[in-house]
C-alpha cells in the first residue's frame, strides 16, 4: 500500500512537471510570435509624422494622408483622397529582394513631408538599402491660391521635386492624378517594386461612419454650404491677409478672403468639422 501510494504520488508530481513545462512551452511560443509580428508591423513616431514599417507580400496596403509607409515585401501600397495633395514614393533593394515606400501630404505640411522622407532614408541606410526610383505623384491642376511665403501648390511641388533629387541622389518621376469634386472623386496612388500609378476613385471617409453620415460629409464639403465659422485671421511675410481655422490650424491663401464662399481654398484638415462651411472674420 505504501508502495502504491508513493508511486501514485511519484506520477502526480511529474505530471505536473510535465504540465509545467507544457505551459512555459507555450508562453515563450506566444512571447516570439509576438515579438515576430512587431518586427514585421514597427509604428515609427518621427518629426513629420508616422511611418509604419511592414513586411507584406500578397494584399495592398492602403493609408491615408499625414502616414507612410515603409513595406520590405513586394506586394504594393497606396494612398487616397488625394486632393492637391503630393505624394512622395519609392522602390528600394535589399540584397536580392525589393520593396516600396509611400508619403501622402498636403502641400502647407512639406516641412513634414521633407522630414517623413529624410527619417524614411535614414531608416532605409540602415537595412542596407539601395534606392533605385523616386516617384513624386502630384494633382494635374493645382490650386492657384498662395500660401505661407507666397508659395503656391507648383510653387512647392517643384521645392519637393528639387528636395527629393537631392536627398536621394535620383531623379524623380513626376506622375499627376486628377479630381472631379463634383462627382464626389479624387486621386489614388499606388506603387509596388514593379510599378506605379494613379487612378481616379470616390472620396472616402475614414472610420465606422454611417451611410447618412457619410452623405452629410460630402453635402457639407462639396455641396453650397450655408453654414459658417470664425476664423483666425493672420498676415504672411508680404502682409497679405490669410484665414487659420481655430480647430485643425490649417491656412488659406491670399486668395481665400477674396472669395470666402470658393471653400476649397481653405486647406482643412481631413475630416475637420469645419470644413466646407463659409471661413467669416469675428
Amino acid at each position: 500500500m505504501t508502495k502504491y501510494l508513493r508511486s501514485k504520488k511519484y506520477r502526480t508530481k511529474n505530471i505536473r512537471k510535465q504540465n509545467k513545462k507544457r505551459k512555459q512551452a507555450k508562453t515563450k511560443t506566444r512571447r516570439n510570435i509576438r515579438r515576430n509580428n512587431t518586427k514585421k508591423n514597427k509604428l515609427k513616431r518621427v518629426a513629420g509624422g508616422v511611418i509604419r514599417e511592414i513586411t507584406i507580400n500578397q494584399m495592398e496596403t492602403q493609408f491615408e494622408q499625414k502616414e507612410a509607409i515603409i513595406n520590405y515585401g513586394s506586394a504594393p501600397i497606396s494612398t487616397f483622397n488625394l486632393v492637391n495633395c503630393i505624394a512622395i514614393g519609392g522602390i528600394f533593394k535589399i540584397s536580392e529582394r525589393q520593396g516600396t515606400f509611400l508619403t501622402h501630404e498636403s502641400p502647407t505640411d512639406y516641412k513634414e513631408l521633407q522630414n517623413k522622407l529624410t527619417n524614411i532614408k535614414k531608416t532605409l541606410d540602415s537595412n542596407g538599402a539601395t534606392i533605385t526610383s523616386v516617384v513624386i505623384f502630384r494633382i494635374n491642376e493645382p490650386s492657384k491660391s498662395v500660401y505661407a511665403n507666397g508659395l503656391t501648390t507648383e510653387d512647392i511641388i517643384n521645392l519637393m521635386n528639387t528636395f527629393s533629387k537631392m536627398l536621394f541622389s535620383l531623379e524623380p518621376n513626376m506622375i499627376t492624378y486628377s479630381c472631379n469634386i463634383s462627382e464626389f472623386s479624387c486621386g489614388k496612388a499606388i506603387i509596388s517594386p514593379t510599378q506605379y500609378s494613379t487612378s481616379l476613385i470616390p472620396i472616402r471617409l475614414t472610420g465606422p461612419v454611417s451611410t447618412s453620415s457619410r452623405s452629410s460629409f460630402v453635402q457639407r464639403a462639396y455641396s453650397k454650404p450655408r453654414e459658417t465659422f470664425k476664423v483666425n485671421v493672420l498676415y504672411n511675410k508680404t502682409k497679405e491677409k490669410i484665414y487659420e481655422c481655430p480647430i485643425c490650424k490649417g491656412q488659406t491663401g491670399t486668395s481665400a478672403p477674396n472669395n470666402p464662399e470658393d471653400t476649397s481654398l481653405f486647406a482643412h484638415n481631413y475630416n475637420c468639422p469645419n470644413t466646407g462651411k463659409i471661413p467669416i472674420e469675428n
